[in-house]
């Protein structure tokens, strides 16, 4: 089987609502939920594989037009780990984002899942075949904003609730508080500060959470800063959990965990570079003892690959939904199942188990590359 083509399609998906009712930290999603970019990998024999890009609309696709489009015409997909090779050298020579290798690397996978008519996970070996699931937030402007959603997905039977905090110490110290309170001792609570803290901060507030029994303390500080990591997990129980964004791939993760920085890695097929770079990831981890808490991303088709990872590993623990999900939840024909107990359950199909809706797609298209 060869590669013949790599279409592109841009698109931007409409979507009611303000930027301001989709906050991470201070700074708003909205552009990265509504501008994608639709790929479709075609071969000679007619099969073909699929991916949804993380935002990045026309800018994305020229990227990965001009560099990676021309690397993969004529290639073999089953030559998965030389094709990944060499997207990683374009990194280097031509600066080509982790977020464009990785998207292209989950369509090949995809690609290759349905010429063997297998699924993803089963191809890299399956150890689960549903986790889990904890709701993660958006930033609220309001305490009690949180402590609502938090109660309502805990009704619905989902296993935790993370809060994405807005990063002033004070007012998130007091949101955790106001969320335990709500859900009791017992429920699984997570922070993710999107890296608003200095040192300072983050140990006080890493303190407040050890009282309230949260499960980990996600990304006080910018991933460069190891010193302060290293800081922060010889000072603090509670578990660190880092490394979602650093630059380089696997390739910046060996320091993290030899010098005892962290306690759990982070990653996703977008933010590392593909699915082969998180499965290894996760056995880098294996090998020190540590847990890989597989990270989601803001459409469908993502996270239906980084579930097939994650349900191929035993050293992760959950499933990770972006809520409210109609916010990330589009452009494909079925959506992953979150059953009544909490669990997500991976896709059985072929390839990801994920179709995208190309009527959606042509509906809303920019273009096309």
């Amino acid at each position: 089987m060869k590669i013949t083509d790599v279409k592109l399609v841009p698109f931007r998906r409409p979507l009611g609502g303000k930027a301001a009712d989709v906050m991470i930290k201070g700074q708003s999603l909205l552009p990265h939920i509504t501008e994608f970019v639709a790929i479709r990998i075609e071969t000679d024999e007619g099969i073909t594989g699929e991916s949804l890009s993380l935002g990045g609309g026309l800018g994305m696709a020229h990227y990965l037009a001009n560099s990676i489009k021309p690397l993969l015409i004529g290639r073999d997909p089953a030559q998965r780990e030389a094709i990944w090779q060499d997207m990683w050298e374009l990194n280097r020579l031509w600066f080509t984002p982790l977020f464009a290798i990785g998207i292209m690397d989950v369509a090949i996978w995809d690609l290759y899942g349905k010429s063997v008519g297998r699924p993803v996970h089963e191809i890299l070996g399956t150890y689960q075949t549903k986790l889990p699931t904890y709701a993660s937030s958006m930033t609220k402007p309001r305490v009690e904003d949180f402590v609502e959603e938090a109660l309502r997905y805990k009704e619905r039977g989902y296993h935790g609730y993370k809060l994405h905090v807005v990063g002033r110490p004070n007012e998130d110290i007091k949101a955790c508080q106001a969320v335990r309170k709500a859900v009791g001792d017992d429920w699984a609570l997570m922070i993710d500060v999107v890296s608003a803290y200095n040192q300072t901060d983050a140990l006080r507030v890493g303190r407040a959470l050890e009282e309230l029994g949260f499960v980990w303390y996600e990304e006080p500080l910018r991933d460069y800063d190891i010193h302060g990591y290293k800081m922060l997990a010889q000072a603090l129980d509670i578990p660190i959990l880092a490394v979602e964004v650093n630059e380089g791939s696997i390739f910046t993760m060996p320091e993290y965990i030899t010098d005892r920085a962290i306690d759990i890695l982070r990653a996703d097929v977008a933010f590392k570079g593909g699915i082969g770079a998180v499965k290894k990831a996760a056995g880098l981890a294996e090998a020190f003892g540590m847990n890989l808490e597989v990270h989601n991303n803001a459409n469908p088709v993502l996270e239906a690959a980084n579930l097939a990872v994650a349900c191929s590993i035993k050293n992760t623990t959950y499933y990770e939904q972006l809520v409210p999900e109609p916010l990330f939840q589009f452009g494909v024909e079925e959506l992953i199942r979150v059953d009544g107990e909490g669990f997500a359950h991976v896709p059985q199909g072929p390839g990801l188990g994920m179709k995208i809706d190309w009527d959606f797609v042509d509906k809303h298209k920019l273009g096309e590359l």
